[in-house]
Order: structure tokens, then sequence, then C-alpha cells
């Protein structure tokens, strides 16, 4: 609704009206802008460069009813057009729209509000309105709604004190993550990366002329077995052994690029946590959708023991091994 109302303040063209300047057709007014139509906009995924195909199908051949069909049967096809948005980008966006999907929008909008579970039940923690004192409460929202039936417990916590130490414990893991990574890098090997890949690379090679190596000798026994020079028992038992050795050659080339598949896509997860982790030390202010980045959910317990659920299994590893700060297994003293 912001994204719609910022668009209609300054004039931009809703799809409509665009379609109708770029065919010629003049128009003075300037539609507003509606939600649904930013939601549409910012879920479609043709903006990656994908086309999606199968979405619909009819109900039988002499009917014109379609249904809708769930999304494991779409048909998607990528890098099919120029891309106008990064696919990093768009799954940002994404997360943000399922992590506020169902929300209002409020004047105090929290930056770990949507992430909040209870550690008990697993439901929601809402975030209540600051009271007379200006304090603001989390509580847990299955109580609020069932507590007169005894289904869980309050979870009572001060906010402003936990988004304080949440962040502090999040700054931490992310200094330690950098700090390890440096040290690591400086006990490696001297090889670089591309030496490494070069190494497999060639180790790929030597399997592959091992395999033509086989085949020709394959190739040498056929035409001994045709000139009657070796029997058919020695032909079968040397032409099996030989079937076996080139199994284990492509088992070894698969692997190893496996290997290189996997090295490179690592790099670009690193990359991408690297760029995440300088973005976010380097901000003053913390925005909600770099903290949806960084972690998946954050679990409040009974006892004010927090566990927190990251996107990134080497954060979640550092987090698990600071022992000042696991996983936030702090205890939030209640106020009031």
């Amino acid at each position: 609704m912001q994204i719609a109302d910022y668009l209609s303040k300054k004039k931009i063209p809703i799809p409509s009206d665009y379609n109708k300047r770029k065919r010629g057709t003049k128009s003075l007014t300037y539609g507003l802008w509606q939600q649904s139509t930013v939601r549409f906009i910012l879920s479609n995924e043709i903006y990656t460069g994908t086309v999606i195909q199968g979405k619909r199908k009819k109900v039988s051949f002499k009917s014109k009813k379609f249904i809708d069909l769930p999304e494991e049967d779409w048909i998607k096809v990528e890098n099919m057009h120029e891309a106008i948005i990064s696919k990093e980008d768009f799954e940002r966006a994404k997360k943000v729209i399922q992590a506020t999907k169902g929300s209002r929008v409020v004047q105090n909008d929290y930056l770990f509000k949507g992430l909040l579970r209870c550690g008990e039940c697993k439901g929601y923690i809402g975030i209540r309105s600051p009271d007379k004192n200006g304090n603001i409460y989390g509580r847990c929202q299955r109580y609020g709604r069932f507590g007169k039936f005894d289904v869980c417990s309050p979870h009572n916590f001060n906010y402003q004190v936990f988004e304080e130490q949440m962040l502090e414990v999040l700054r931490e893991v992310c200094k330690e993550y950098t700090n390890t990574k440096r040290l690591e890098e400086i006990a490696k090997q001297t090889k670089t990366k591309q030496a490494q890949e070069f190494d497999i690379k060639k180790q790929i090679e030597s399997f592959k002329q091992a395999i033509e190596g086989e085949t020709r000798k394959l190739e040498v026994m056929y035409d001994d077995r045709l000139a009657g020079i070796i029997t058919l028992d020695e032909y079968m038992k040397n032409a099996n052994r030989i079937k076996e050795s080139v199994k284990v050659y492509e088992q070894n080339i698969k692997e190893l690029e496996q290997e290189l598949s996997g090295e490179s896509e690592k790099t670009k997860n690193e990359s991408r946590l690297d760029n995440l982790i300088e973005e976010f030390l380097n901000m003053e202010k913390p925005t909600k959708e770099i903290i949806r980045e960084f972690i998946e959910k954050i679990e409040i317990h009974s006892d004010k023991q927090v566990d927190i659920y990251f996107n990134f299994k080497p954060l979640q590893e550092v987090n698990n091994n600071l022992e000042k700060f696991i996983c936030a297994r702090k205890k939030y003293e209640k106020v009031g």
C-alpha cells in the first residue's frame, strides 16, 4: 500500500495507462495504483527472465472451465529473455511479502515482527502497542486468544530490550564469522582456488583418457575374437573387467564434476553472505528486509531462553559456537 501510494503521488502511469501511451493513445489522466497491482508485480517471476507456463488446465476437452494447478506442476524456463531484476532481489522481496502476509500497516513496524515464535506452542509472538509508560511487550498470541483454556503461557518480555540485544547478537555473529573466515583463509594452503580447480580438471581429463584407452582395448579384443586369436570365454572375461574399470572411471569423473560444481555454488553463496554482512555492519539503522535475509525465525521460551535460526549454515555454526551469545540463550528480565 505504501509503494502504491508513492507511485500514485509521483504520477507513475499504472500498467493500463502505460500500455495506452505505448500504443499512441493520448491520456492526460493518471490512474491510481492499487496495492494488488504492486503485489502482482513484486510476485511475478517473469521480470527475472523466467517464463512460466502450465498454471492452469481445462477440466476436460468438452468444458471451457479451467482449474489452477499447484506451483510444483508449473513449467518454468529460466533465461528466456533479458531480466530487469536479479533473482537475489526477487527472492528478497518474496521473503518480505511472505513474512508480512496478513499484517496490518502500523505506525511502529518493528524489526523482528513476523519472525518471533513461541518456543512451546510454536505459534506467533505478537508485539503489543506501547503502554502508557512507553514500554512495548511481546506476548504469545495463542495464549492471548486461548489462555482461559490453559493453552500455553504469556511469554511476556520487553521488546525494546529484546530488539537491542538481538541486534548486538547479530552483529557479534557477523563479526565472528568474518574473523573466522579470515583466519581460515590464512591457514589454508597457498594454493589458490584456480589452482585447485585446475588440479580437479586435470584429474577428470586423465580419467577420460583412461576410458578411451580401455575402449580401444575392447575394440582390439573384439577383432582378436573375430580372428579366432582368443576364445569367447577369454573375450567375455576381459570385456567384463574392462567395463567394470570404465564404470569406476566414470563414477570418479562424476564425483569430481560435482565437487567442481559444489565449489562454484559454495563460492557464490559465500560471496552473497559476505555482501550482506558488509551491508548490515555498515548500517546505522538495520532494516526489516536485511534482518529477514539473515534470520528464518526466533523462538522465545517461557523461561526467556531465545533460539535464533539463521538462513545461512555458517552463521548458525558460528552462533552455536559463541559461548557468550549462544543462540541468544540469555535471560531477558520482565519489565514492570
